[in-house]
């Protein structure tokens, strides 16, 4: 037998119940903490007092012997006296009652408690906001069973639950299987649930093996943004499923759709968040948010944590990645989830910490910027998604570094930004061979070759081959229009990058021959006047043009005759078409 008690439950994970509510707690219809006086009559100035728990009807016979004590009434707890009740503005934040304070849809509220608390009417939610004039839907009449049968979602959630889950665990997958368990066996039950079921298997279809998008798919999308629309944004407050669902949808954007896109629904996913109060702890007592409605389901603070988290990771890298702002919500924040070895959510969020650096409103040095880099560079994670965000990071630091004009030597940043870089292309690569369409599949290789390009040294154009190589591996295997698109809009840069050393190496040569021409190492007559030029045309300013290198529709008018596919076949070396450059370091 085992003697040892259980463990106690930590306290973050325990949820505390109240057995006996204050009678205006009662009446509002609120969360009571059961205290003397409450958390929300000592905010509001209530008059906070609890009815006599009922007696026990008391045993008509009695066993021969046994007695019984008389039963004992507990007293009515009346309102504490004024000098043992705390003020409300040392329970609640200033920041909110300000908040109150503006709000002229919580005024009314407010006034009717004061008149009367214990019979103030329940006002709905933005009396006299507006006439009126159009009646609202009141929910959407989408349904997910129309699109695709229980056994069609049940392998679609199979792909989400390996391939999505390990890196954004935000759902709890239990609560999502016995949800879908129930939808199918009432088809006509309440549907504001299938935005996440919709959600799940959108992103399930996504990232299977399939290489073309289905009408299934594109259904599924569209039923779950009708349902996200009406729910959460004109009818009813928004509960933990609604910023799930939102949550969803702005993952399925980032994956296919365009910047400006995803970087609405990822504010649009902030925005359901503060207005779920689910940025809080606890919303007891509060006007401002409501309580927190999980659609009947047990708490769980950690998934609650890391819902709230993940939403504000993805909001502040689209917009640093789009450059525009990110939704910044006023006050405490939920404490982040538990970090555990081997998650790569617990990864991906300690990512974000070391990001939060970046914010463009906060003043950051030099020396902070190479510190995050080199710490950066310390991490190794397993999970290629990860990785991926990992060297897109390592990206943005080399080009907030750039700005900045550091005084620093740039070779140790120079070497760990390659060094990341090239993390990222292996990862990109295995991910292509999964048929995984993280957004920094193609994104990383396409980055990382304009970064390479801006080094302009030859320890960093060695690597333009890879690059190049992975973005067409991605092209190829996914067969895009848009990956096709960034293929040939970054080799048309490494053209560009080649002609511009071709016309330095053109000059050199040009000087160099010169110099060889007169004992005096003046230029020849002809060549002052552009009449020669050793690469052909007339050798004035008109050949070098900024309209003749950036017109990619007339690429003859350059008339070269050098092998324009040199730079992607092979590697960046100058020693067969320039001998004179061989041993010369650019």
């Amino acid at each position: 037998m085992d003697t040892n008690p259980p463990p106690e439950q930590p306290p973050q994970t325990r949820r505390r119940r109240t057995r006996l509510a204050c009678e205006a707690c009662k009446i509002r219809k609120r969360k009571c903490d059961g205290q003397t006086p409450c958390e929300s009559c000592s905010r509001y100035d209530y008059r906070c007092c609890y009815e006599p728990p009922p007696r026990k009807r008391r045993l008509t016979t009695v066993a021969a012997g046994q007695t019984f004590s008389p039963p004992v009434t507990l007293p009515s707890p009346g309102p504490a006296p004024p000098s043992t009740a705390p003020e409300p503005s040392s329970r609640w934040p200033t920041e909110e009652k300000s908040m109150e304070a503006n709000s002229g849809v919580l005024f009314p509220q407010l006034l009717g408690l004061k008149l009367s608390p214990d019979h103030a009417p329940s006002m709905q939610h933005g009396s006299g906001w507006n006439l009126g004039v159009r009646r609202s839907p009141h929910r959407s009449e989408k349904s997910i069973t129309w699109i695709l049968s229980q056994a069609a979602w049940q392998n679609l959630f199979a792909v989400y639950v390996e391939k999505i889950h390990p890196v954004y665990g935000f759902l709890d997958v239990e609560v999502v299987a016995g949800q879908a368990g129930r939808r199918w066996e009432d088809p006509c039950a309440s549907n504001e649930y299938d935005a996440v079921l919709c959600g799940v298997g959108a992103l399930g279809s996504l990232f299977s093996s399939r290489s073309k998008a289905s009408e299934q798919e594109r259904h599924l999308i569209d039923c779950a943004k009708d349902i996200l629309e009406t729910t959460s944004t004109l009818v009813v407050s928004p509960g933990v499923h609604d910023v799930e669902g939102w949550l969803l949808r702005t993952m399925y954007l980032r994956c296919h759709s365009t910047p400006h896109a995803a970087w609405i629904a990822s504010c649009t996913t902030m925005h359901i968040v503060e207005a779920a109060g689910l940025h809080r702890e606890s919303t007891r007592g509060s006007l401002v948010y409501p309580e927190i409605n999980n659609g009947g389901q047990p708490e769980n603070v950690e998934c609650r944590r890391r819902l709230f988290w993940i939403a504000k990771l993805l909001n502040t890298w689209i917009s640093f990645e789009y450059g525009r702002s990110q939704v910044v919500i006023r006050g405490a924040q939920c404490p982040p989830p538990t970090p555990k070895a081997g998650d790569p959510t617990s990864d991906l969020l300690s990512l974000f910490q070391l990001s939060e650096k970046l914010d463009p409103d906060q003043t950051v040095d030099v020396s902070e910027l190479e510190e995050s880099l080199v710490r950066l560079e310390g991490f190794e994670f397993e999970s290629d998604a990860v990785i991926l965000s990992q060297s897109v990071l390592s990206f943005t630091i080399y080009r907030r570094l750039q700005i900045l004009n550091s005084p620093a030597n740039m070779t140790s940043v120079v070497d760990r930004v390659i060094r990341l870089g090239c993390r990222g292309l292996a990862a990109s690569s295995r991910s292509i061979d999964a048929s995984c369409p993280w957004w920094h599949v193609s994104n990383v290789p396409f980055q990382f070759t304009c970064i390479l390009l801006a080094m302009d040294t030859r320890k960093s154009l060695v690597h333009v081959k890879d690059s190049l190589s992975t973005l067409k591996k991605a092209a190829d295997h996914f067969a895009t229009q848009k990956a096709r698109k960034a293929y040939k809009n970054i080799d048309f840069l490494v053209r560009l990058s080649q002609k511009r050393k071709e016309q330095d190496a053109a000059l050199l040569n040009e000087s160099v021959g010169s110099n060889q021409g007169r004992p005096d190492g003046s230029m020849p007559h002809e060549q002052l006047n552009g009449s020669a030029s050793p690469l052909g045309g007339t050798g004035t300013e008109d050949t070098w043009s900024a309209d003749t290198l950036l017109n990619p529709m007339d690429p003859t008018s350059l008339n070269y005759s050098y092998d324009w596919d040199i730079f992607v076949r092979d590697a960046l070396d100058f020693s067969t078409t320039f001998p004179r450059l061989a041993e010369q370091e650019y």
